[in-house]
C-alpha cells in the first residue's frame, strides 16, 4: 500500500500534491500558526470535497507529486509535470530534473497557439497509465486489466519514448499535439531495427500507442489528427499448428522435477511444477485459455438427465473489455464434457468433488492466479523443447488443437457453445441440447 505524501514546511519550491479525487493541488499540507500569544498552533490543509484534514484522506493512493515552474523568457506561462515519485526527497530529485530540462529554452520554442494549457507528451502518458489502473476513474467506466497488460503496455510507451530520444526529440517537453508522421516512423524504424520485432508484435505496439493517443485527443479535447490513424498493418502469419497424439504423450512422460531445469540468465531455475501434467491435460480437452484452467471449480460443471454434460466458464477476456458494468451481459463458454474429458476429471476427483467450490486444478494451491499461469507457459515451452521436434509450440496451441477437433466434430455448430450467464435462460434459450450431446459422443481427442 502506497505511504501518504507530504510537504515539509520549506518545500522546494513550485513543488505540489495533487488529488484525483478532489482536484485540488496542494501547496502545503500542514503548517504552524503562530498565535497573539506566542504559542504555535498546527493547521492542516483540507480535502476539497469533504473538508475534512489532508491526513484524514481516504484516497491518498491516488495522490501524485506535481511541479509547476515558470518557463524562462516568458512573462507568465507555466509547465506542469506529474511525477511518479512515491517519496518527497523522490519528488524533489525529479523536479529539480524537470527544471533544468528547461535551462536555456526560450518562449520561440513554444507554440503559443496550442491552448492556454499546454499538455505535456510525458504528463499524459502518466495520467494513461493512472487511467488504466482505474485511478481516479468513476466506477461505471472501471475496466479490470490484468498487471500484464497494463505493464506492456507501459513497457510499450517506455520504447516510443526512446525512439523519440534516439531521434533527439525530448518526450519530457515536447506536447501531444506536436507529435505527427515523423514521430511515427521514429517509432516504427525503432521497432523494427533496434527492437527486431515480428510483424505481429510492430503490429500490436502500434496499436498500443494508437489507442494511447485516442485516449489522449478525447481526455484533452485536443484539435488534432491521431498521428498513428494511418500507420500500415504489417502481414501476420496465423500459428495454427497443433500438437500430435504421439507428442503430447511423451510430453506428459518427461515431466519431472529432474528434467525441469533451465539457465535462465546466470540463475538456474526449475519449470517443474507438480499440477503441470493435470494443467497440460485440462487445457487440451476444455480448449481453455491459462487463466481459465486455472480458474476452473466442480461447480462449473452442469448435469443433464443427472449425468455431467458441460462447464460453463466465464469468458474472462470479453468481460474485461467491456468494462466491470457490462460483466452480466457477456455470454459464457460453454464447454462440451467429452469422453476424453470425463475420464480426466474423474481422475482428478469429479465423484468426491462435485458440486463443491474447490478448484479443480491444483485444490490445496498455495499459489497466486497469476504465479500458476506463468508457471504453465514456461513449462510448457520448456517441456516441448526437450522433445526436440524443431517446432516452437506454446500452451496455447492445445486450444488450437481442441479447436481443430471440435469443428472437425461439429462443423459450424462448433459456433453455438455459447450462451447467456443465469441457468435459467442459459437452459430455456441458449443452450442447444443437441449440438452439446453430439460434441459428448463425437469427441475424443487422441481417443
Amino acid at each position: 500500500m502506497a505511504k501518504r505524501k507530504h510537504l515539509p514546511s520549506n518545500k522546494h519550491k513550485g513543488l505540489l500534491i495533487y488529488c484525483y479525487k478532489c482536484k485540488k493541488n496542494f501547496s502545503w499540507t500542514k503548517r504552524y500558526i503562530k498565535q497573539e500569544n506566542g504559542i504555535h498552533t498546527k493547521e492542516e490543509n483540507t480535502c476539497g470535497l469533504t473538508k475534512k484534514n489532508f491526513s484524514k484522506c481516504k484516497e491518498h493512493e491516488i495522490h501524485k507529486y506535481k511541479s509547476r515552474i515558470h518557463i524562462p523568457g516568458t512573462r507568465d506561462k507555466k509547465a506542469v509535470k506529474t511525477h511518479d515519485a512515491e517519496t518527497y526527497d523522490q519528488a524533489v530529485s525529479q523536479a529539480i530534473e524537470f527544471e533544468n530540462e528547461f535551462k536555456g529554452i526560450r518562449e520561440i520554442d513554444f507554440n503559443p497557439e496550442v491552448s492556454p494549457r499546454r499538455h505535456y507528451l510525458i504528463d499524459a502518458q502518466v495520467l494513461y497509465m493512472d487511467f488504466l489502473e482505474n485511478i481516479g476513474v468513476p466506477e461505471h467506466k472501471k475496466k479490470d486489466r490484468s498487471k500484464k497488460h497494463i505493464d506492456e503496455i507501459e513497457k510499450t510507451i517506455e520504447f516510443f519514448n526512446n525512439a523519440l530520444k534516439k531521434n533527439k526529440v525530448n518526450p519530457k517537453i515536447i506536447i501531444i499535439s506536436k507529435i505527427n508522421d515523423k514521430h511515427v516512423g521514429y517509432f516504427h524504424k525503432y521497432l523494427l531495427e533496434d527492437l527486431h520485432h515480428a510483424n505481429r508484435t510492430y503490429n500490436k505496439k502500434m496499436g498500443i500507442i494508437k489507442s494511447f493517443f485516442i485516449w489522449s485527443i478525447e481526455k484533452f479535447e485536443l484539435k488534432m489528427t491521431n498521428p498513428f490513424k494511418g500507420f500500415q498493418k504489417r502481414p501476420e502469419t496465423s500459428d495454427n499448428e497443433t500438437i500430435t497424439a504421439d507428442e503430447f504423450k511423451k510430453l506428459l512422460e518427461i515431466i519431472s522435477p529432474l528434467n525441469g531445469y533451465v539457465m535462465e540468465g546466470k540463475s538456474k531455475k526449475n519449470r517443474y511444477r507438480d499440477y503441470l501434467k493435470d494443467a497440460f491435460e485440462l487445457g487440451l480437452h476444455t480448449g481453455g485459455r491459462r487463466e481459465e484452467v486455472v480458474e476452473l471449480k466442480w461447480n462449473m460443471i452442469k448435469e443433464t438427465n443427472n449425468e455431467p454434460s458441460y462447464i460453463v466458464v466465464s469468458n474472462l477476456k470479453v468481460e474485461r473489455q467491456k468494462g466491470k458494468a457490462f460483466a452480466d451481459n457477456v455470454k459464457p463458454k460453454i464447454i462440451p464434457i467429452t469422453q476424453s474429458l470425463m475420464k480426466l476429471l474423474l481422475r482428478l476427483g469429479y465423484n468426491e468433488n462435485i458440486g463443491s467450490h474447490e478448484y479443480i486444478l491444483a485444490p490445496n494451491r498455495k499459489a497466486k492466479t497469476q504465479s500458476m499461469m506463468d508457471a504453465i507457459s514456461k513449462g510448457f515451452s520448456h517441456y516441448y523443447d526437450l522433445l526436440g521436434t524443431e517446432r516452437k509450440l506454446q500452451f496455447k496451441n492445445l486450444r488450437k488443437t481442441y479447436l481443430t477437433y471440435l469443428v472437425s466434430a461439429l462443423g459450424g455448430e462448433a459456433k453455438s457453445l455459447s450462451s447467456h450467464s443465469t441457468d435459467e435462460v442459459l437452459q430455456k434459450h441458449y443452450i442447444d441440447k443437441k449440438v452439446v450431446d453430439k460434441a459428448v459422443k463425437k469427441l475424443d481427442i487422441f481417443g
